[in-house]
């Protein structure tokens, strides 16, 4: 095993050869592997491998590792989803949007880019959001992956937002991870932010969370909010934030999944890893 990546062993579920889609999240400082039974949406085996390198040719390096490791390469699946993180994203209306001027727009909003590829999400109809993407990376997934499906972990958050059953009600839906959160709002089933923010505290997310309630009119008596991320119902952060949000709850995945493989896992956890398949 390299230096510097490490397995999660409270990983869920068993290996099976009776599997036949792959979903693969990218984030910063871990790589998550998760595998489904489409023909019954049984969520089967997930896998993480944690990660505090920097540089991109040893991150490269990493993702080859894992992937031998969860041997993802030995095996057809019909189907791989891939979700990728990276800051240096921004969403664009499609009236802007040409394939000709996306690395403007990009650059535009979050600065140079230097020689990253940059790449766009229908996030719907509207909305198209274009992040960059390190080349040797993506040359990588390319190669180990050569049909694989990529899109922007915002993106998938976003969909699943405006689609998803069990946000019908919600308008704030707050995506925690290790070191920054991921948020989506709608209104009347609208977009209205989809962002990140980097925090180093709880008080940190509180802030960010009760200045888009004032930014954007919102009743914190009111207004119905979902999290998501690997945390525990009892954290310091679930607790600030009920003491200041009156509706607040942890989401729940889709009512067709199968979680008879998965055992001791709350629904909130490894969310978009777990229902990318149904953005597509």
């Amino acid at each position: 095993m390299q230096k510097g990546l490490k397995i999660d062993y409270s990983s869920y579920g068993i290996q099976s050869e009776n599997v036949d889609c792959l979903t693969i999240s990218i984030y910063p400082n871990v790589i998550s592997f998760c595998e489904h039974q489409l023909s019954t949406y049984q969520v089967v085996q997930l896998c993480h491998y944690q990660t505090d390198v920097i540089d991109s040719h040893l991150f490269t390096d990493h993702l080859i590792s894992s992937v031998k490791h969860f041997q993802a390469t030995k095996k057809k699946y019909n189907q791989i989803l891939i979700n990728y993180f990276t800051p240096h994203f921004t969403l664009c209306p499609n009236s802007m949007y040409s394939q000709d001027n996306m690395r403007d727009i990009l650059e535009f909003n979050v600065g140079e880019i230097q020689q990253k590829i940059v790449l766009a999400d229908d996030v719907n109809t509207d909305i198209k959001l274009i992040y960059a993407i390190d080349e040797q990376l993506k040359s990588t997934l390319n190669q180990l992956f050569p049909s694989h499906h990529l899109q922007h972990s915002v993106t998938g958050l976003v969909k699943l937002m405006l689609t998803a059953d069990d946000f019908q009600k919600e308008q704030l839906l707050i995506s925690v991870h290790e070191n920054y959160i991921e948020v989506v709002l709608k209104k009347n089933h609208q977009l209205i932010l989809a962002n990140q923010y980097e925090y180093s505290t709880a008080n940190d997310v509180l802030y960010y969370v009760l200045n888009i309630n004032e930014q954007y009119q919102l009743n914190p008596l009111t207004v119905n909010i979902s999290l998501v991320g690997n945390m525990a119902s009892n954290s310091d952060l679930v607790v600030l934030l009920k003491k200041y949000i009156k509706f607040i709850r942890f989401a729940i995945g889709n009512k067709k999944t199968d979680w008879s493989n998965i055992s001791g896992m709350p629904q909130h956890y490894n969310y978009l890893l777990i229902n990318r398949m149904f953005c597509e």
